[in-house]
């Protein structure tokens, strides 16, 4: 689907461009598909792991925070050469605001991401079901509000995001450099710190798309808590968060100065460097030539008269008229000898974004 009329595709703001509009395809689709597989089995994996761990006799803040960091690294990994791999609303919009990613797919994103959690924590309902002792709530983001207020949550979920984005940009603009053949392991890193520190303050949301679901689904469980009244935090914070960290990067002074120009994670992280040669392009004309007995040197002279009659061979009779040589290839060449074929043979790295 092409962009509507007078919507533009993208909009100028000072040397900048915001991208707004993208095609919406069978590709677009499947990513959007993938985005919401991602987040489903995020918030069923992790958040159940926190639900399990958290009912042991001496539960481990690191066990948690590894959960999210690693679930975060398989999925990633998954689903990333499809999407990108966001699996989280507020990075959708922070690389909107650095120019990465258009808005049309940040919203159609969110929307998957939203779906994807509900559908996670209605899994986990019908596990747990509603008398589970520990993180009843399927794992939702909350606060002792006799500790902290809305606004020191507020920051500090500001600051987790912040580091998160930060590290998504500077892994998508040199991914040869920054993350080179470890991947997304530093992003998923970064969501293990941030875990760290904010698992004792909220349960540590830094993703709008993972609070929404649990939150919903613990309170048509009717499970109490102070979960659903404290939602706003956790989307303005983290969604505050990464756009200040886009616009510090992408503005300030923390580009580096070999950015690649990547415009999203699916190109510049999870294909990066692997391109598609055709079979037929990566065997050379003399290597053919061998195989089938012929000489390059008389398929370029054919291919050379054929295409311009007035040019004569070398070959004249006793009338002396000039009889032009034609060489033909042969209708059914012999099959290739071993040592040609692997030539042709498809590695892991053969696939280019248009083939995927």
């Amino acid at each position: 689907m092409k962009a509507p009329r007078n919507v533009p595709t993208v909009i100028q703001i000072g040397s900048r461009e915001l991208i707004i509009w993208e095609d919406v395809d069978n590709k677009f689709i499947r990513a959007c598909l993938a985005e919401f597989l991602a987040m489903h089995l995020f918030v069923l994996l992790c958040c159940g792991n926190a639900m399990v761990t958290l009912n042991l006799q001496n539960p481990n803040l690191m066990m948690v925070a590894a959960s999210f960091g690693f679930g975060i690294l398989t999925l990633a990994q998954i689903f990333g050469p499809l999407s990108g791999g966001h699996i989280n609303s507020a990075v959708s919009l922070g690389l909107f605001a650095a120019g990465r990613t258009s808005l049309v797919k940040t919203v159609c994103y969110t929307l998957s991401q939203m779906l994807g959690s509900v559908f996670g924590a209605l899994f986990l309902w019908s596990i747990f079901g509603n008398n589970w002792p520990a993180a009843r709530a399927f794992g939702s983001n909350s606060w002792d509000e006799a500790v902290f207020n809305g606004g020191q949550v507020w920051f500090a979920e500001v600051l987790g995001t912040m580091l998160l984005m930060f590290n998504v940009l500077s892994t998508v603009d040199i991914p040869t450099e920054g993350a080179g053949p470890l991947g997304v392991f530093p992003i998923a890193m970064s969501v293990m710190v941030a875990h760290l520190f904010l698992l004792p303050i909220d349960g540590c949301s830094i993703n709008p798309s993972r609070s929404f679901g649990p939150a919903l689904v613990a309170q048509w469980a009717g499970i109490p808590g102070t979960y659903a009244h404290q939602q706003p935090v956790f989307w303005f914070g983290p969604m505050f968060g990464a756009v200040l960290a886009a616009v510090i990067y992408e503005y300030g002074s923390l580009k580096p100065e070999n950015f690649a120009g990547a415009k999203d994670m699916d190109t510049a992280i999870f294909q990066a460097n692997k391109r598609k040669i055709k079979p037929h392009k990566r065997l050379s004309t003399e290597q053919y030539d061998q195989s089938v007995g012929l000489h390059s040197d008389s398929v370029d002279s054919a291919a050379l008269e054929l295409s311009n009659p007035m040019i004569s061979s070398p070959y004249e009779g006793s009338t002396g008229l000039r009889v032009q040589q034609v060489v033909l290839p042969l209708a059914n060449p012999p099959p290739l000898p071993p040592s040609v074929q692997h030539h042709t043979t498809k590695s892991y790295e053969d696939f280019d974004e248009e083939d995927l």
